[in-house]
């Protein structure tokens, strides 16, 4: 019962105004070596808690005991640490004034006997089991584990925002900051390099059962994959009502099949469920009817309460957490059903036994929101060791700072379990409780997560200790080297020299920042970002030069171009604007229109109203590594874009539901997609060009396969290719990218 109320009509607890009393659930572990002794057991268990009979049973000799205790509900939680991690933090070794987050478990010296061994080896593959409103800032690590290395970094210190738009001029601006890094910095070009051997290597062809590859299955709220190979699972109701509902994913358990690394973070049932209804009402698993249904429900109650079968619920956000399917998600995702249960319509009970056992006995990494910093530090002492070339000893790197921060931070007011009256997500409080047993396992008797100020940095350095600290550069004198970030040295794309040695990469640029239609394109110069008109450079306009047409520079010169080296957007729109008025001082009026309207540079309509009062340098900071759409005023002006206004021709619009039709390409998917991999030699940004530019091209270098990025317009080629030995395809940007394999040649 999902209310926190007993089905058996227990009396009522009192709840003083200070303190809410609750039912909590604890877990308790038990190992049995005899099968008959634990069934005798479990028989007796049930007879004396007969509430949760049904609920409670045995798997793979060992048993998930369930018991109901009072206790008095904890404090908000606000650790320290975690107000640290809230302050301004800087990429790298460069922080706010405060100090340095670190993580003293990576040094030579630190005692690992109390913990668990660490692996030697890194995971092949590195699945994240990604609950909802459990921290999407954790792809900063992961990410820096795929794409940097100890002298080459990707800068973590990224706008949190995607800035979308379309070629009939809607736009929008979500908080994604996983898609952020993926588009800034693709998996082929940052990624790849650092797990698939060159294909310049002297070592052996890779293969793909033998070679890391990162991340894979993708960042967003897929389940595990329920393990077909298990009899009880396979006999169980919940198997027959996936199978019925034709919901049963076939992809074979990451655990139990493909030994995959799972990496997961747990977070306190309520807190978790609060954060959801805060963002949007995030319920992952509702579609269509059902999430219409559900919102309506939530958001529709007269007065702010609602009515739940026989149960009137008095505010919102406890309609939310009541509904029928809310409750028990990281309880269903742990064992092969999404977060929100809109096939049942369950709390998540029947799968708390199987849940504990994976948590406990199979997942590899279990990270704590509420313990973020401790977290961070365990997966990098797990996982992002490395053998020293030299002496052969186990080293590690120190995390990047942005990896302490939380980059989605809610700005909305704050709702505290209190709102909830009672409410508790019993199935997964055992879940939860079950991964706070595994991280205390795995952090063990000393924690390796330390802040320290920079004057006890100092005061180390003063005394020649620099044992905490042996990754800082500092030099005879005892100065530290502080690397500078991509907004320090005003670069927006492109790979730089930090200041210190190493090499800070600003990635690609993202054609959605300006808010331009998506027919427009966006290239690197410089270290800039550039938004132009393929179709204008290819008559001699956009980038003015001695070649471009007479007519042409006549218009471009009736207008302010401000001595730069290429026109900008706002040129663009007012040479159009000219051309379509058909006035200008030198050139006659036909000469302009047939110039720029027969030979389709420009679209003629309505004056536009956007643009207005907007300049160069506007759209420059519009590509600011770290600025908002919405502090963007280039972003805001184009909202008034309208398709019918007179505007710049770019390329045409991709339509993704016919783009494959005679074609040979597959599109990606994060998992059940194609299964080829290789190594990327070449990256080529393909203008206007789409899958048959990016074929041509391939095939004219010699390519075995060639993925097309249809946000960046990107065509990535690769030899040496592989086929993977399972259905989880390398996360690269969640299903916007196409392949074609090219090892067998078609007839034209």
């Amino acid at each position: 019962n999902s209310s926190g109320m007993t089905s058996s009509g227990a009396a009522a607890i009192t709840r003083p105004k200070a303190t809410i009393i609750v039912s909590i659930v604890a877990v308790f572990f038990f190992s049995i070596v005899s099968v008959r002794n634990s069934s005798s057991w479990l028989s007796s268990y049930n007879q004396q808690f007969p509430l949760h009979n049904g609920h409670l049973q045995q798997r793979n000799g060992s048993v998930a005991a369930i018991a109901t205790v009072s206790v008095a509900t904890k404090s908000k939680i606000s650790t320290t640490e975690r107000q640290q991690t809230s302050q301004t933090i800087i990429n790298r070794n460069k922080t706010s004034t405060l100090g340095l987050h670190m993580c003293k478990c990576l040094t030579d010296d630190f005692p690992t006997t109390n913990a668990n061994s660490i692996p030697h080896n890194n995971p092949k593959r590195l699945r994240w089991l990604h609950f909802p409103k459990t921290g999407t800032s954790f792809i900063s690590t992961l990410w820096s584990y795929s794409c940097s290395t100890r002298d080459r970094y990707i800068d973590l210190n990224v706008n949190s925002q995607v800035c979308s738009n379309s070629p009939d001029g809607k736009r929008s601006a979500l908080s994604m900051y996983d898609f952020v890094l993926m588009r800034r910095y693709p998996w082929e070009m940052y990624g790849a390099p650092n797990f698939i051997p060159d294909e310049s290597s002297s070592s052996s062809p890779p293969v793909g059962k033998d070679v890391s590859l990162g991340l894979v299955g993708g960042t967003q709220h897929g389940p595990l994959s329920p393990n077909l190979q298990d009899k009880q699972f396979l006999q169980s109701d919940r198997y027959k009502k996936l199978v019925n509902k034709h919901q049963l994913m076939r992809y074979g358990s990451e655990l139990m099949t493909h030994n995959i690394t799972v990496a997961a973070f747990f977070r306190q049932p309520e807190e978790r469920i609060i954060s959801a209804y805060k963002d949007a009402l995030h319920a992952n698993g509702f579609a269509g009817t059902d999430f219409k249904n559900f919102v309506t429900k939530v958001r529709g109650a007269r007065n702010g309460q609602c009515k739940i079968g026989n149960r009137i619920y008095l505010n919102p956000v406890q309609c939310f957490a009541n509904y029928p399917g809310i409750a028990g998600c990281m309880s269903r995702m742990l064992t092969g059903q999404k977060c929100a249960d809109a096939l049942f319509h369950e709390a998540g009970l029947e799968n708390v036994a199987e849940a504990v056992d994976i948590i406990l006995n199979h997942l590899d990494f279990v990270g704590l929101t509420e313990d973020w910093n401790e977290s961070i530090c365990q997966f990098h002492r797990l996982f992002s060791g490395r053998s020293d070339s030299v002496t052969g000893q186990r080293v590690w790197d120190q995390p990047l700072q942005r990896e302490f921060a939380n980059v989605h931070k809610s700005k909305k007011a704050t709702i505290g379990v209190e709102e909830l009256d009672g409410f508790r997500d019993v199935a997964d409080t055992v879940v939860y409780e079950a991964a706070k047993l595994k991280f205390e396992r795995m952090v063990g008797n000393e924690r390796c997560y330390k802040f320290m100020s920079w004057d006890e940095i100092e005061r180390d350095l003063d005394n020649n200790d620099n044992a905490n600290t042996p990754f800082l550069n500092v030099d005879k004198d005892g100065n530290v080297c502080h690397p500078l970030t991509c907004s320090d040295l005003g670069k927006q794309c492109g790979e730089w020299d930090d200041g210190c040695g190493s090499t800070i990469i600003c990635g690609i640029c993202d054609g959605g920042r300006a808010g331009l239609p998506s027919t427009w394109r966006v290239q690197c110069v410089e270290g800039k970002c550039v938004d132009y008109c393929p179709t204008w450079e290819e008559k001699g306009l956009w980038f003015l030069s001695n070649d471009s047409p007479t007519i042409m520079k006549e218009v471009a010169q009736s207008i302010e171009t401000r001595e730069q080296k290429y026109l900008s957007p706002i040129e663009a729109f007012k040479i159009c604007d000219v051309a379509c008025r058909g006035k200008t001082g030198n050139v006659p009026a036909n000469d302009v229109t047939k110039a720029f309207v027969d030979t389709n540079l420009c679209r003629c309509g309505n004056t536009t109203k956007a643009l207005t009062n907007i300049t160069l340098s506007d759209f420059s900071s519009a590509h600011d590594i770290m600025t908002t759409c919405g502090d963007s005023k280039v972003f805001k002006s184009l909202r008034a874009l309208s398709i019918n206004d007179t505007q710049p021709i770019c390329c045409p619009p991709i339509d993704e539901e016919k783009l494959l039709i005679g074609k040979q390409w597959k599109r990606l998917y994060s998992v059940g997609g194609p299964k080829l991999e290789g190594s990327y030699f070449a990256h080529i940004h393909m203008g206007c060009g789409s899958l048959d530019e990016c074929q041509d091209v391939a095939r004219e270098k010699g390519a075995e396969i060639a993925v097309f990025d249809i946000i960046s317009s990107y065509c990535h080629l690769a030899r040496n290719v592989f086929e993977l030995d399972n259905l989880f395809s390398v996360t690269k940007d969640n299903t916007r990218r196409y392949i074609l394999d090219l090892r067998n040649p078609e007839k034209p």
